[in-house]
């Protein structure tokens, strides 16, 4: 029975690969059924090339081929009547066809992608640069009804290493990824999803896992960019996670003092309405009005990840000099938070806003000499 199965997954596999566009669709879409089924992962697992070749060759071409199918579609509609309308409906209906092969094949690519074996098969069918590329000329050309489903297949192809190293060997396709990214007017709503470009964050937070990505950027101007998306709330979750990777990096702390990221964090980690009148009036004027109308976020995950941004940055005396405008900001935090671990990471940052630098070399020093 195992042996039959496998057989009749190759089989479905191999029919991705077929000269009709009819039969590609009905193939692509049948794999996309299979997607959440154990057995066809596990035969994935096994087998990545045999799946993930055929899926990525249908889906690189998906916007082009949208494109394709109504230019196709509007001359079958506009020929109507005419001797070669019969000529032109043929043809649309197979532009149709493959077209839904493509989505289909996309929407499948970016479920199994999320199998690691898969993911890293596709990294060695150089996946990384040619979603870029299609996901660059549909842009270039005014498309993009596609970019969601693209965004989703980088962001799970750059959670290996091997998928993250593809992405930084080429800064013009990195910054191609940040320019899309930050892009306004955003691309609008579709399929259910408010934001079709939110997975390009998390695509660049797993980039800045590597050295490379932080030295790419990692620089005053890029990290600017990064940081302005932390005032949209689709785009905070990832943000403080790109934020925490970088702050980690004392060799990225002196283009971090260079950015606002100080008055982006106010905003949502200020628990303003909580504070006292003494503690409104010790703050610096060029924090007062960014927090008069801030409020601490709810979001566990958000401050997690910037109180452990505010350890990072603490281990330079560069990095503490610039937070320290903020102390009484994140005093008023450490008081009103509710997680423990958070609690922990803020008794860590305090002491080294609090105390000046010489008294920091004291306790140091004492430290050092304790038996």
């Amino acid at each position: 029975m195992a042996s039959e199965q496998e057989t009749e997954f190759t089989e479905l596999c191999g029919f991705l690969q077929d000269q009709k566009p009819e039969v590609r669709r009905f193939a692509a879409e049948g794999v996309l059924s299979q997607t959440e089924d154990t057995d066809f992962l596990d035969f994935c697992r096994r087998q990545p090339r045999t799946c993930a070749r055929p899926l990525l060759r249908l889906a690189e071409k998906a916007e082009a081929d949208r494109a394709e199918a109504l230019r196709l579609g509007d001359a079958a509609a506009s020929a109507s009547g005419a001797s070669g309308s019969k000529g032109d409906r043929a043809a649309a209906l197979a532009a149709a066809s493959t077209l839904a092969a493509g989505v289909a094949a996309l929407k499948a690519l970016v479920n199994l992608s999320a199998v690691p074996a898969v993911a890293e098969e596709l990294v060695a069918l150089n996946a990384p640069k040619r979603v870029v590329e299609a996901l660059r000329a549909g842009w270039l050309e005014g498309r993009a009804e596609m970019a969601h489903w693209f965004a989703m297949l980088l962001a799970n192809v750059s959670t290996c290493k091997k998928g993250q190293e593809a992405l930084v060997a080429d800064e013009s396709m990195l910054k191609f990824l940040v320019a899309a990214y930050v892009t306004k007017p955003r691309l609008p709503p579709r399929d259910g999803y408010e934001d079709p470009l939110q997975w390009l964050g998390k695509t660049l937070v797993n980039l800045l896992v590597l050295a490379e990505g932080r030295r790419l950027l990692g620089k005053a101007q890029e990290l600017q960019i990064l940081f302005s998306e932390l005032s949209e709330r689709l785009r905070r979750v990832d943000m403080s996670q790109a934020v925490k990777n970088v702050c980690l990096d004392m060799e990225c702390h002196e283009a971090i003092v260079a950015t606002d990221l100080l008055s982006q964090l106010v905003r949502f980690l200020c628990p303003w309405e909580k504070m006292s009148a003494e503690s409104r009036a010790v703050l610096p004027d060029s924090l007062k009005e960014l927090t008069k109308d801030a409020s601490l976020t709810s979001d566990l995950g958000i401050r997690s990840a910037c109180a452990v941004a505010l350890m990072g940055l603490c281990r330079s005396e560069l990095g503490r000099s610039y937070l320290r405008p903020g102390t009484e900001v994140f005093r008023c935090w450490q008081e009103q938070e509710p997680d423990a671990a958070v609690q922990d990471h803020l008794a860590v940052v305090m002491p080294g806003l609090l105390l000046t630098e010489e008294e920091l070399k004291e306790e140091e020093k004492k430290l050092q000499e304790d038996p």
